[in-house]
């Protein structure tokens, strides 16, 4: 007898609809052969493992369903998996497989060779990410002057280190290496290079950590350009950092820190001239006068003049 499996009502209105087909097949699946590994389930469904695990993790983060992995691989980012051509001939059977493959070749401007596809592949089926994020991430590669599959693969593996896993990330992400990197690097005097690694950091703090304005942080990276007559970063992250301490949002407001520093010093200025220092003193201003008797010194001189 076939065991039963019960479903809220709640959750098949609220959440079914929701979800990829094949992620409410994976998880009937789950339900009905209990403490079944991701093996047996994409077995049963004649499906990758992989796809599995992503089904999973999609019902974990909805909080809905929570299934007990039991062999779970851990990916690691340097480690990417080799695919043999019986697993991906199958994959490119799938129409919006082959019309990416088919958008790929066209961006990168050649017939592409079962490694590009096995990287192509892998940044589905390894990196998790969607079709559609695929294709960005090639534009974004192109539209910057690079081709090859090795640097795209580079970008895709920091992406997936970054959390960039959909298309808005994406859009957020380049938006900020193109208008924000471009305009911070430019007010330091250096738009004709890019940044290094450290470089990048810092720019990242600024722009997603502090959430600064690009018009601010431009600002304090002239100001320590004119103060210490070099780049740092470091420099610049000491007053972005007290500017974020004082809440400041826009330029008026740097102002306005500005004009409260001068008032300042001008009153401490202006304190210091108004108090007049005692004179110094000396042995010849400072000492004790003696007190002269002149009736007796006089009486003195009389009675020398008379032994004369």
């Amino acid at each position: 007898m076939a065991r039963e499996i019960s479903i809220s009502s709640e959750f098949i209105e609220k959440e079914l609809p929701l979800a990829p087909p094949l992620y409410v097949s994976i998880y009937l699946m789950t339900k009905a052969l209990e403490d079944a590994d991701a093996a047996k389930v994409a077995v049963k469904l004649n499906i990758l493992e992989s796809d599995v695990i992503r089904a999973w993790q999609y019902w974990q983060e909805r909080e809905q369903a929570k299934p007990v992995v039991s062999r779970q691989p851990q990916v690691f980012l340097e480690q990417r998996p080799e695919y043999g051509t019986a697993e991906l001939s199958e994959y490119m059977k799938h129409q919006d497989m082959k019309e990416l493959l088919q958008t790929a070749q066209r961006k990168l401007g050649k017939p592409l060779t079962q490694q590009d596809i096995s990287m192509i592949f892998g940044f589905y089926d390894w990196l998790g990410f969607p079709l559609d994020l695929i294709e960005v991430l090639l534009s974004y590669c192109v539209s910057d002057g690079f081709k090859g599959m090795r640097y795209v693969e580079k970008v895709a593996m920091a992406w997936a280190e970054e959390g960039i896993n959909t298309v808005d990330k994406a859009a957020q992400y380049i938006e900020m290496r193109k208008t924000g990197f471009h305009t911070i690097m430019r007010a330091f005097g250096q738009s004709g290079r890019m940044p290094v690694d450290g470089e990048e950091a810092y720019m990242k703090k600024w722009l997603k950590e502090y959430a600064l304005p690009l018009e601010v942080i431009k600002m304090a990276c002239e100001r320590t350009v004119m103060q210490t007559g070099k780049v740092s970063f470091a420099y610049a992250d000491s007053i972005l950092k007290k500017w974020k301490s004082a809440g400041v949002k826009t330029t008026e407001d740097i102002e306005t820190l500005d004009r409260a520093f001068a008032a300042k010093k001008a009153v401490k200025s202006s304190e210091g001239k108004a108090t007049v220092a005692p004179p110094k003193q000396n042995r010849f201003i400072n000492y004790t006068q003696r007190q002269w008797d002149f009736e007796k010194l006089e009486k003195l001189q009389r009675e020398e003049r008379d032994k004369w």
